[in-house]
């Protein structure tokens, strides 16, 4: 058998060569083998001038000159490209969008849309407007919608100003988006006069939507001064409800995706409707509650604010922390009602629970002033 498959061997791969050299010297090696001490083996096949053997430490050789000194041209380097004649000594011009080629207008949009995604004490840490990375240091102006308000707003020392938005005629009403809090359905402030007053200082804005409808028309409006909002801007809607709320919520799917359509990175504020009634016990944020909204949340991006009532945090502190521990893009706003009853002690309670960077205070007079003095906050 050894001697059948040495002929057949011969035959495949040293065919009518001798098995030694002319002179009678070392057999002729034609297959990979032990190769000889003190050389070393290389494989009889065509290799380029350009290549040497690959083995540890082996270094590139450098291109080959052409006859008379020259080198050879960049597109016949090895792993050069040959260009076009056409393009041969010009310059191409950089795309708008590569890198270092976007035009002024399109930097500025992109600069809007980082202050956007960027949590807002971090924003106003950054800007040398606050003194600590505390979400109580942020001033609030509430409920800015008339032009008497919004010109109040603008003129004060305040950080983020929050506005109502829906459409003239109210719920259902095919109107221009207007600023006002149902159950008023006119006002003499319009989104694009809003704007337009706003745009020109150095406040964040939060614009608080009441219907579904008057979201895109407003969206239109915001995203013709995006460029010039280089600070926080929140998108607020109740989608959930709440607490003692009822179910006239904004469509949490139909909200979702009109806002991200149009702004990817846009800080959401997603609430509950909630209700208060002084005579009675109050029941806070239950877990059928969080857990929803974590739902909903859970395929975002982009940072999450949740409006909570200051009246119901007290009795909701295990499962307002869970929720927000599911993410670190998540915080929590508190907010209050004009007939509202909750004490400042409710108030040191919420921040000895949670993280101080991730709570923000927009909570009415008298409350909001003994609250920062009670802290050593200015």
């Amino acid at each position: 058998m050894r001697l059948v498959f040495a002929a057949f061997w011969d035959s495949l791969f040293l065919g009518s060569l001798p098995r030694r050299s002319p002179g009678g010297g070392r057999p002729l090696r034609c297959s990979p083998g032990p190769a000889p001490a003190g050389r070393r083996f290389r494989f009889l096949r065509k290799r380029s001038p350009q290549s040497r053997y690959r083995r540890p430490g082996a270094r590139a050789l450098a291109p080959l000159p052409q006859p008379g000194g020259r080198r050879l041209p960049r597109w016949a380097r090895p792993g050069g490209r040959r260009r076009s004649p056409r393009l041969s000594g010009r310059r191409r011009a950089p795309h708008p969008r590569r890198r270092g080629g976007a035009g002024p207008g399109e930097a500025m949009a992109d600069e809007a849309q980082g202050a956007w995604s960027e949590e807002a004490v971090d924003h106003f840490l950054r800007a040398q407007r606050i003194g600590a990375r505390d979400g109580a240091a942020i001033r609030w102006f509430h409920a800015a919608n008339s032009k008497a308000r919004a010109g109040e707003a603008a003129k004060s020392d305040v950080h983020m100003i929050e506005a109502d938005v829906l459409l003239r005629g109210g719920k259902g009403g095919h109107g221009e988006p207007i600023m006002a809090h149902p159950p008023e359905t006119d006002s003499d402030n319009t989104l694009q006069e809003w704007l337009k007053e706003i745009v020109n200082t150095n406040k964040g804005i939060k614009l608080d939507f009441k219907s579904l409808e008057a979201v895109r028309p407003s969206l239109e409006l915001l995203e013709h001064v995006k460029q010039h909002l280089r600070r926080p801007v929140w998108i607020n809607a109740d989608i959930l409800p709440g607490p003692n709320g009822n179910n006239a919520v904004v469509d949490a799917e139909g909200f979702l995706n009109a806002v991200t359509s149009f702004f990817p990175n846009v800080t959401l504020s997603l609430g509950w409707t909630t209700g208060w009634q002084p005579d009675k016990h109050n029941k806070g944020y239950d877990w059928t509650m969080v857990k929803e909204m974590a739902q909903i949340c859970s395929t975002l991006s982009q940072p999450v604010t949740f409006p909570v009532r200051a009246a119901l945090v007290r009795q909701s502190i295990p499962e307002l922390c869970w929720l927000i521990q599911q993410s670190d893009r998540y915080s929590l706003t508190v907010w209050t009602g004009k007939e509202d009853v909750y004490s400042v002690e409710d108030l040191l309670y919420i921040r000895e629970n949670f993280d101080k960077s991730r709570v923000y205070y927009d909570i009415l007079e008298p409350q909001n002033s003994e609250f920062k003095k009670a802290i050593g906050v200015e």
